[in-house]
């Protein structure tokens, strides 16, 4: 019959589970996740959902069984974003939730991400290690065996329908001025589309979608910062006339903006403009980011006497700070963003509309805002490599560079040129195995480019594979 008698270490990530369909991830483990699972979520009704991945839909289900067979009561939420699971919990229509996912990887990967119902920093991390640790002693059918007809007739589970309760929730009291300006939209053949449609139904907005060739998911993973990807976004806001364009990964969480010429909005400035937006004539309340890049989200603090709290990278972090400090918004930049009136989710829907919001409020153009935060701060690409010897690298760089800090809690080490024009971060990678690099100047993209230029031939020697975004 054949066991895996060891759980691969490499599909517990800081924020969620990730591998590859079928050796590392199967309807055999996903059984065995949800009855593990059902002894460490809190008691109450269990929702699932899933993405559009083509080993989804299977391992929901041998989900949904696992958690059954332990006598939980499921809520089946369908394909859906990751947000509408992480929508259930906040608003109490379940006590826990799973959504299936790997978010924007290439398949053949697919994963899971846990949302039970976070109390305080770190409870997710321990979470996946108790999960972890019992799973392990556990036999686990290998990827060839079939489970049971039980999994189409779980009586255990009932289905629970949110996308229309979800959209109420977003629409509230929102109107617009921006009904005539053209709205370029991707979901890279995900989740998006299922919440973006009803949404610019409801909201009277002009919308066209860039239909993708196939059905698939792009070979290269749902991800709208790869450049092919990008490029392509770039070129359909341009040839549709379009005044914004928005791209989502796979499972809607990460949200790119694109102004009307088709440039992407780098991420750093994105943050910036929502910083300015939530705490314009309110300086007293809170805003966290994480600290791949600083600078343009130092201006916009600085510009409302606002209160900034850095965090480190990923999506328990920052939803545990939100929870913790009250902010009523964070930011990372990878694109993610989360909102303290969605109880510190992150949404890619919400970040649409909030950025509707300030080109509504502003009364003006998308390239006209972008055009502020970028004459501000130059923001280069992220870079991506595989490092094997972190070490080495780091002793090169801080013999070149002037090292700022290492902080091992917010886990990126930050070294600068000089304080003023140059600022560069190094951090581990929370769902590959590579180093993410990013880069910005306080002065012009001319000093920037330079800068890292420099740079990168220090980098380059220790790189044994490279990756790149286009913000």
């Amino acid at each position: 019959m054949g066991f895996l008698h060891r759980i691969p270490s490499e599909i517990f990530r800081v924020s969620d589970l990730r591998g590859r369909v079928p050796d590392q991830i199967n309807p055999s483990f996903a059984l065995a996740l949800g009855a593990t699972l059902s002894q460490h979520f809190p008691e109450g009704l269990i929702g699932v959902g899933f993405d559009t991945r083509a080993s989804s839909e299977e391992l929901a289900d041998a989900l949904r069984t696992g958690l059954g067979r332990k006598g939980r009561t499921v809520m089946d939420l369908g394909r859906c974003p990751t947000e509408i699971v992480a929508f259930a919990v906040q608003k109490g229509l379940v006590a826990a939730g799973v959504m299936v996912t790997a978010s924007h990887n290439p398949e053949p990967d697919n994963g899971f991400k846990l949302f039970g119902g976070i109390q305080a920093k770190g409870s997710t991390r321990r979470l996946l290690d108790r999960v972890r640790s019992d799973l392990n002693q556990q036999n686990i059918f290998s990827s060839k065996t079939r489970l049971s007809s039980e999994v189409a007739g779980n009586e255990k589970v009932r289905a629970l329908p949110l996308i229309d309760q979800y959209v109420d929730e977003l629409v509230g009291s929102r109107s617009y001025s921006v009904q005539d300006q053209l709205i370029a939209l991707n979901g890279l053949n995900g989740t998006a589309r299922l919440v973006a449609e009803p949404l610019a139904e409801r909201l009277g907005l002009n919308v066209t979608w860039l239909h993708q060739t196939t059905d698939e998911l792009p070979a290269e993973g749902p991800d709208p910062l790869k450049a092919r990807l990008a490029g392509e976004m770039s070129r359909f806001v341009q040839s549709s006339n379009a005044g914004v364009g928005v791209a989502w990964d796979g499972d809607c969480d990460r949200c790119v903006f694109f102004d009307g010429a088709g440039e992407v909005i780098a991420n750093a400035h994105t943050m910036a403009i929502m910083i300015d937006h939530f705490l314009a004539g309110r300086p007293d309340r809170k805003v966290v980011h994480d600290t791949k890049l600083v600078l343009s989200a130092e201006r916009a603090l600085e510009r409302q006497s606002g209160i900034g709290i850095r965090v480190a990278t990923g999506s328990s972090p920052m939803r545990e700070a939100l929870l913790d400090t009250g902010a009523v918004y964070g930011g990372e930049s990878s694109a993610h963003h989360y909102f303290g009136q969605l109880g510190g989710i992150d949404s890619g829907m919400l970040a649409w509309l909030t950025m509707l919001d300030v080109i509504s409020n502003l009364d003006t153009s998308l390239a006209d805002v972008a055009a502020r935060y970028r004459a501000e701060v130059a923001v280069g690409p992220e870079l991506s490599f595989k490092v094997d010897d972190v070490t080495g690298l780091v002793d090169a760089l801080e013999g070149v560079l002037k090292p700022n800090e290492l902080d091992l809690e917010v886990g990126a080490l930050r070294s600068f040129a000089d304080s003023e024009s140059f600022r560069m971060s190094m951090s581990p990678s929370t769902t590959e195995d590579l180093m993410r690099f990013n880069f910005e100047s306080a002065q012009d993209a001319e000093v920037l480019h330079q800068k890292t230029a420099e740079v990168l031939n220090l980098i380059e020697p220790f790189a044994v594979e490279r990756a790149s975004s286009v913000a």
